[in-house]
């Protein structure tokens, strides 16, 4: 649960898109639930709407499903290292 909480910070402090989240189903819980199964997701859309944009799936580009750039975080991260750290490597990725 803390990391949906935390995904939902970082996408406040880089002004960035969230997207509904796809929980792991094979490393700890071994759980077949879903985001969808657990959340109303059109509630928890509406209610951060406010504070962060928020998408149900990745676009298409091409015909294709678009996969994102992803990495390693550190542990605590602040707002200043995501500000600092985080946000130049994702600029320079995507723009």
């Amino acid at each position: 649960m803390w990391q949906i909480t935390d995904a939902v910070v970082v996408a406040r402090i880089l002004n960035a898109t969230l997207v509904v989240p796809k929980l792991d189903q094979k490393s700890f819980w071994k759980d077949a639930s879903d985001f969808t199964d657990i959340f109303d997701v059109d509630w928890f859309i509406s209610f951060l709407s406010k504070d962060v944009k928020i998408i149900k799936q990745l676009p298409k580009r091409g015909g294709r499903t678009w996969t994102p750039y992803t990495m390693r975080v550190p542990r605590k991260c602040s707002e200043r290292c995501y500000l600092n750290r985080v946000l130049p490597v994702l600029l320079k990725r995507h723009v």
